[in-house]
């Protein structure tokens, strides 16, 4: 009889865990895990990275084909306005300089001596020595002379002009940022070859998928860290906004303006930006993925009076992974959160709530 007693016992114990489990959800639906709607701040934004930029970068060359023969600044260097970045070979053009400056200092010395033998030329007229038609003869020589003379001078002019040309000088006070030659290296007329930052704004320059594009406004505020200094975050505004997609990327350039411009920042750093690109101080908010479609509405499950029914809402924006309540739920709504079993309307559940 003792096996058998204890048998019944265990069958006796099943029956009474089975029922133990299953009479609750009979008489009170099953157990839901649902969230009690209070206002929370919202803010939705927009990650992505980027580069630091100038905002005036030039590219600098020469307008003449020469050999390179001195690079005096070196890359990254910071320089006064018209101070010298590449020196190009000179001594064809120092030898047409030395031959216009020697053509000058003869035209100008035929023009002197012509000066003077017309001023000689004319005491002899008045006394009565030579003729009208000889000083006017004279006269021809020192037009000529002067002809002569402004001709030197622009030949010299233009000799200068080419040593000039010789010389690629920063357009501005600002920084060498990239040098693409080096000694004994020659340089084609047009080609740029010289990078150059001048010194002023610096720009964050972030590539932004275009999706977001009818979020993006200029004056929104953005959190900004370089990959090199994580640990020193800075303030930005976004300045201005690519009037162009990137075809190939699908992406567009989002400009951001720095507030305080950190110490450490170089050009071309790689940054990460958070963007602001909408707030709430004060939001009804609950988990995106709570919400259905249905026939292009949404909708939740509310859980009122013990039992489930499906609410519709109008949703705002989207912020990690919650979405903005903005009519159909009130505070206090107990709204039944994802992966709870499936429901019927009308049907008696035990909300149990979730932090």
């Amino acid at each position: 009889m003792l096996p058998r007693f204890r048998f019944l016992f265990v069958v006796v114990l099943i029956a009474l865990g089975v029922a133990w489990w299953w009479l609750p959800r009979l008489l009170y639906g099953p157990e839901v895990a649902v969230l009690r709607l209070e206002p929370h701040p919202l803010t939705q934004t927009i990650v992505t990275t980027g580069h630091v930029s100038s905002a005036e970068e030039s590219r600098l060359g020469a307008t003449l084909t020469a050999r390179v023969q001195a690079t005096p600044v070196a890359e990254g260097a910071a320089v006064a306005a018209g101070s010298v970045l590449l020196v190009l070979e000179s001594d064809e053009a120092q030898a047409q300089l030395a031959q216009a400056q020697g053509n000058v200092r003869e035209a100008d010395a035929t023009l002197a001596e012509a000066v003077r033998q017309f001023g000689r030329q004319q005491s002899l007229l008045a006394q009565g020595f030579i003729s009208r038609a000889a000083l006017d003869a004279e006269d021809k020589k020192v037009r000529l002379a002067r002809a002569r003379l402004t001709v030197a001078q622009g030949q010299l002019a233009a000799s200068e002009a080419r040593i000039a040309q010789l010389l690629i000088r920063a357009p501005a006070a600002g920084r060498l940022i990239a040098r693409e030659v080096e000694v004994g290296d020659v340089v084609s007329a047009g080609k740029p070859v010289l990078s150059f930052a001048a010194a002023g704004k610096t720009e964050i320059r972030l590539d932004v998928d275009e999706r977001y594009l009818a979020s993006l406004k200029p004056g929104q505020r953005a959190r900004v860290a370089a990959d090199a200094y994580p640990d020193a975050p800075f303030d930005a505004h976004l300045s201005r906004i690519a009037p162009q997609v990137d075809l190939e990327r699908g992406t567009l350039e989002a400009i951001l303006q720095p507030v305080s411009l950190p110490p450490f920042l170089t050009h071309n750093m790689t940054v990460s930006a958070e963007i602001v690109v909408g707030e709430r101080a004060s939001a009804l908010t609950i988990p995106a993925a709570a919400v259905s479609e249905r026939a292009g509405k949404s909708w939740v499950w509310r859980v009122a009076d013990g039992k489930a029914e499906q609410a519709a809402v109008v949703t705002g924006m989207v912020a990690d992974g919650m979405a903005e309540v903005k009519s159909g739920l009130q505070a206090g709504d107990l709204v039944v959160l994802p992966g709870a079993p499936q429901l019927q309307a009308g049907e008696k559940v035990r909300a149990k709530e979730q932090g």
